[in-house]
């Protein structure tokens, strides 16, 4: 019935613009995005490919909601299940799958879950049987066998998720009471880490936790437990704060959730925002609020506003899914909150994924440009003559203030800008043959085609990438005959360029 509702919300919602996608945006100084998947549904090419279309546009990350968990994985003693995560990575290291061939970086979430209904129901049934030697034996033999198997293709483990617990508890750090706690003590979190590093030394290994964002007394567990566990010479890397949130947070510079990320930050250890979703209060599969969705995309905003000032500290933002559909929200809450992600159950964006793209996608206001090479930059770039149709070439600084080398650089809306010469407004940057070794590029006149829409990714040194909308990873360059064209990313060419306001 819910997805039912859903539907019928989703028909109401459409956006007449298609989005770029947030991948067009990806560069040194971005978070990396990322999204949890379902295998199965990327397995299965669900509701005609457009799961598998929709993350490969939109995210760098995959996150398995399941198919990592030992819940899923880890069937007996000895005895695993890898069909879907050799399909997501290949089996062996000289195999690749799904998430290689799509160039995607991988978290395994997770290795251990201290929660015993996320505890494989064999171990809990023999819980009586197994001393405290052999459930160490037993945790050594599954992470080594697990983590072994995909080293060097996975970025992270969540070694350890959810362990510290709502409630005031006698155990220290106020852990959660969990099958491995009682047959371990806190010192399966320790184990666990260890065997994980002797698994594949260079992977990163995380913790994991919610409702830590904002401060309070799980954030101060939390930040007493790091800490121990660096004493201990524990590996820990990084920190997961998931972001299960609802439309009361308000995230504003310099407030609590600042001051927390920094107090973590000071520890030494990089933050993620590893599982956000922003739930909206719901009644019948419709929003309470009309004005829901716009205050939600300002709050998704705001986060990714947060983890850019933190950037690189907060290196990745993910979302836990991508789109409504599938979302674990209303079950969960029972059907009264949901919409908290940022497409609708049919793939079109909401106005929290045009927020989110433009705040990724307008590096510079609306204005008039000089453009140069960074390696060049006693040249600006123009157009060959002041008509409409022109080919493009760099000019000397003293040809820099003529029209034809001034450009009116406008936002689109949509994550695209226009670029226009002074001396030919009704014409704009065009490209053509560009998924060809050299693409072409010229100037047309303006009909609004994606061949004459353009991102801007910011570089290093306040430098920028400027790509096609129709083929993003390319990007405009200079060739070694200072001819300007449209290539890869990996040529050995001038790639990178100045935009500095008239």
């Amino acid at each position: 019935m819910l997805l039912f509702f859903c539907w019928i919300y989703c028909l109401t919602v459409l956006h007449a613009q298609e989005p770029v996608g947030f991948k067009a945006f990806a560069s040194s100084r971005r978070p990396i995005l990322g999204a949890s998947g379902h295998l199965g549904y990327l397995r299965m090419s669900i509701d005609e490919g457009q799961y598998e279309v929709n993350m490969n546009k939109n995210y760098q990350l995959i996150v398995p909601e399941a198919e990592f968990m030992p819940l899923h994985i880890w069937t007996g003693e000895n005895q695993y299940n890898f069909t879907d995560t050799d399909w997501l990575l290949g089996a062996t290291l000289n195999t690749t799958g799904w998430a290689q061939q799509h160039y995607y970086q991988t978290r395994g979430h997770s290795l251990v879950w201290a929660y015993d209904s996320r505890i494989p129901t064999w171990l809990l049934e023999q819980e009586a049987s197994i001393t405290p030697e052999k459930a160490k034996s037993l945790l050594s033999d599954y992470i080594h066998t697990v983590v072994g198997r995909y080293r060097g293709k996975i970025e992270s483990w969540f070694v350890i998720n959810e362990a510290i617990s709502d409630y005031n508890e006698t155990r220290p750090y106020n852990l959660r009471d969990s099958f491995w706690y009682r047959k371990l003590g806190s010192n399966f979190i320790l184990y666990a880490f260890q065997f994980a590093r002797e698994a594949d030394p260079s992977v990163n290994l995380l913790f994991n936790e919610y409702a830590i964002e904002s401060g309070g007394l799980k954030a101060e567990r939390t930040l007493a437990f790091i800490g121990w566990l660096q004493s201990q010479q524990i590996p820990i890397h990084g920190m997961g704060m998931q972001w299960h949130i609802d439309m009361t947070e308000v995230v504003t510079p310099g407030d609590a959730h600042y001051q927390i990320a920094q107090r973590f930050i000071d520890l030494n250890i990089s933050l993620i925002v590893s599982e956000l979703d922003i739930a909206i209060p719901m009644n019948q599969g419709q929003p309470i609020d009309p004005n829901a969705l716009e205050k939600q995309a300002n709050i998704y905003r705001s986060i990714l506003h947060y983890v850019l000032h933190f950037f690189p500290r907060i290196p990745e933002m993910i979302t836990w899914g991508y789109k409504d559909r599938f979302s674990w929200i209303p079950k969960a809450k029972k059907h009264t909150m949901g919409l908290g992600l940022p497409s609708d159950c049919q793939y079109q964006p909401k106005p929290a994924y045009w927020q989110l793209q433009e705040e990724l996608g307008r590096v510079i206001t609306d204005g008039i440009y000089k453009i140069s090479l960074q390696s060049q930059t006693n040249q600006c770039l123009g157009t060959s003559t002041n008509s409409t149709n022109s080919t493009l070439q760099l000019y000397d600084k003293d040809d820099c203030n003529r029209m034809n080398t001034q450009w009116n650089i406008t936002w689109l809306g949509d994550g695209t800008y226009r670029f226009s010469p002074q001396s030919a407004l009704n014409s704009a940057l065009n490209t053509s043959n560009a998924t060809a070794p050299v693409g072409q590029v010229m100037t047309t006149i303006w009909t609004g085609d994606f061949t004459q829409e353009w991102t801007i990714s910011l570089q290093e040194n306040d430098t920028f990438h400027i790509a096609p909308r129709n083929a993003y990873w390319r990007i405009l360059a200079a060739d070694r005959t200072s001819k300007i064209v449209i290539v890869d990313t990996n040529m050995p060419v001038s790639q990178r360029w100045t935009i500095t306001a008239i």
